[in-house]
């Protein structure tokens, strides 16, 4: 891709989560292309903003975007804005507006699309009385930030076209109306790395978990799977949210504090990734994609991971690790267990990992998917 003018637009300015690591890593792939891209914001700045603005050739406010003159191929927006900014968006760029889904958000009001009791994962689309009810069973502090405009969103965004980065995706945005002709996949750019074949570890497995230390990310689960492994065991918990102190604090009731080390934020976490055996993905939520356990494969290693939302698209079930129920904490310290035992299966699935990863996900794959989009919304 050459000379092609593109719009981000997202909600915070940083790293808040798996949608602006996305934004940030995308738009550096689209700039080196030869692609130039805006970033625009509309939420506040949080964590590292510069170093996430430095992945853009310049950054804009929404007044801006929407006074200056239109010269974009393409607006990818990332996060949903409210029904009037939205509206203008589609006025102001018409068919060259697309969706990014990377959550629940458009068809769930609570985002996290799970029942609140119990957290059932929900396989229902969006309807309005429904949605309302169950999303205010909570407490009434939590109401503010709760979605409003969700029948007004959908409406306006599903006769767009939309880009998912999973068929699990697909399907949910089909569900909920979307127009499959309109519905474009194109997976995550994934960087693979060097793989050089280390010396297998014997002694213990060492086993890391990253990603945001919030309940719909599980690790939680992964405290209690971990708590009954009969193995030798390290495990490196990377990471920040508003779990943390919680998580803690059943790791000391588990008696398994001493075999943790919760590192908190860390701006290079692919870092720690060569110094494990194995990755944890016990996401009870249903992951869209699941961009932690796919870069763990770029890296060699295999990955064990809960059976929800997109996982399947990227974990191949014996071939680059392992998906087993979601929430059966027994099952997967079983497959770590065997893991341990078998270091040779270990190494075999995290060559295969790697391997899936550059054939499926590389940095082409989705530069050529990305221009193949352009040219459709351009018709």
């Amino acid at each position: 891709m050459t000379d092609c003018n593109i719009l981000y637009i997202g909600g915070p300015t940083g790293f808040a989560g798996g949608i602006e690591r996305y934004a940030c890593q995308t738009a550096s792939l689209l700039r080196e292309s030869g692609s130039h891209v805006t970033w625009c914001g509309f939420g506040e700045d949080v964590r590292d903003s510069q170093r996430f603005l430095n992945s853009f050739d310049r950054s804009a406010t929404l007044e801006q975007v929407l006074a200056e003159p239109d010269n974009y191929a393409l607006i990818a927006l990332h996060k949903l804005p409210n029904i009037n900014t939205l509206n203008a968006l589609r006025v102001k760029f018409g068919e060259r507006l697309v969706f990014w889904a990377h959550d629940h958000d458009l068809y769930c009001p609570r985002r996290h699309y799970y029942t609140p009791f119990g957290r059932t994962n929900c396989q229902r689309a969006f309807a309005p009385l429904r949605c309302w009810l169950c999303s205010h069973v909570t407490k009434p502090h939590n109401w503010k930030s709760l979605h409003s405009d969700h029948s007004a969103l959908l409406s306006e965004l599903k006769d767009h076209h939309a880009v998912v980065l999973s068929e699990f995706m697909a399907a949910n945005l089909q569900k909920n109306g979307f127009d499959p002709q309109r519905t474009h996949l194109i997976h995550p750019a994934i960087q693979i790395y060097d793989y050089n074949s280390k010396l297998l570890n014997t002694k213990k497995i060492n086993i890391i978990f990253i990603g945001q230390l919030i309940r719909g990310k599980g690790a939680d689960l992964l405290l209690e799977a971990l708590s009954i492994l009969r193995i030798p065991w390290h495990a490196k918990i990377v990471g920040d949210g508003s779990d943390r102190a919680l998580l803690e604090t059943q790791a000391s009731r588990l008696g398994i504090r001493d075999h943790l080390e919760f590192t908190g934020w860390l701006e290079k976490p692919e870092e720690l990734l060569p110094q494990s055996d194995v990755a944890i993905f016990p996401s009870r939520w249903q992951e869209p994609f699941g961009l932690a356990g796919a870069e763990a494969q770029a890296h060699g290693l295999p990955v064990v991971a809960f059976d929800v939302g997109g996982v399947r698209e990227w974990l191949e079930d014996g071939v680059t690790g392992f998906v087993v129920p979601p929430k059966d904490t027994q099952a997967m310290a079983n497959r770590l267990a065997e893991l341990f035992q078998g270091p040779t299966l270990r190494h075999s699935l995290g060559e295969n990992a790697r391997r899936h990863m550059q054939e499926h996900f590389s940095p082409n794959h989705f530069l050529d998917s990305f221009q193949q989009l352009v040219e459709a919304v351009s018709q």
